[in-house]
């Protein structure tokens, strides 16, 4: 695939490449001398990216005229790409991966293999455990019986504002083997790494780094929201996992129903070992739950997975 960008802007230039390059390969770098001796006419790239946040190039008529040939196809850009945070230039990057899939539908399998590869280079398998009511004695079962592995948990625990902190020494002190932290941005993920969602957010990783994403959840019971955070992960790193603790409501139910038949592996707590029951029971019932065990077979069959021997 040839990808040529029209711009003078040396930074634009040089994040268009940073954005772009690992998933399209090397750009075609034109500036408005290559547009005005017609080098854009005889381009041999399938895309043009016109770069409209660029003066320069707005009052280039060679440049507005080649909007109006039919190849080499044009996308129009208008950003400034410099100004915005690194998950807004990601998500760019992703609408216009999804604007030149539609322009080149038989290269969009391509693509996708390609965004998907550099999006979770050396990234570690993920899994998001979500937990409500009488979470906190399944997490203790749980970590008692996991060993060190390399892996990353999410773990989404319903929770007060003022027990976050009490759920954070909490988790630390029943998972000692693991690295236990708050999720903040700007954390690269590391294996053998435990993360707890803080309320009102949702998580997006980002070439193997946390971005924190605020996200109201519509009840103050229920957060923070299960369902947006295994949707918000999954949607940036499909190599993951699900586990549905212990818990009333049915958060979590919406989001493995999602990615149903997508996922690692989707694990709940059997209804016998449930304090409370409606959230696992409920997750059994969209049909996307492939195994229910105890907390303690939770752990070993998650362990059985990466060829672990628990304790």
């Amino acid at each position: 695939m040839r990808v040529g960008v029209v711009s003078t802007d040396e930074v634009q230039k040089a994040l268009f490449t940073e954005l772009l390059a690992p998933l399209v390969g090397d750009l075609i770098m034109y500036d408005v001398s290559h547009a005005k001796d017609g080098d854009l006419e005889i381009s041999n790239a399938h895309i043009l990216l016109i770069d409209m946040a660029d003066s320069n190039v707005v009052e280039c008529e060679e440049v507005m005229e080649a909007l109006g040939r039919e190849e080499p196809i044009c996308l129009v850009h208008d950003k400034n790409l410099y100004a915005m945070a690194q998950r807004d230039r990601i998500s760019w990057r992703n609408r216009t991966i999804e604007e030149i899939k539609l322009a080149l539908p038989d290269l969009a399998n391509e693509l996708d293999e390609k965004k998907d590869e550099a999006d979770n280079k050396n990234v570690p398998d993920l899994w998001i455990i979500g937990a409500s009511s009488g979470g906190p004695q399944a997490l203790r079962q749980f970590f008692g019986d996991l060993p060190r592995m390399p892996i990353s948990i999410f773990v989404a625990q319903h929770m007060s504002e003022a027990g976050y902190s009490q759920m954070l020494a909490r988790l630390k002190d029943v998972a000692p083997g693991w690295g236990v932290q708050s999720a903040e941005s700007g954390m690269k993920i590391k294996p053998n790494s435990v993360y707890l969602v803080p309320r009102d957010n949702t998580i997006v990783i980002n070439a193997g780094v946390i971005h924190l994403q605020p996200y109201s959840a519509q009840s103050v019971s229920f957060n923070p929201c299960i369902d947006a955070v295994i949707r918000s992960v999954f949607d940036c790193h499909p190599h993951l996992g699900v586990i549905i603790l212990s818990g009333m409501g049915m958060d979590g139910s919406g989001g493995i129903r999602t990615i149903k038949g997508k996922a690692k592996m989707i694990m709940a707590q059997d209804h016998e070992s449930s304090g409370a029951k409606s959230m696992p029971d409920t997750a059994r019932n969209t049909g996307a739950v492939q195994y229910s065990a105890n907390p303690e077979g939770l752990a070993r069959k998650l362990a059985q997975i990466y060829g672990q021997k628990t304790f």
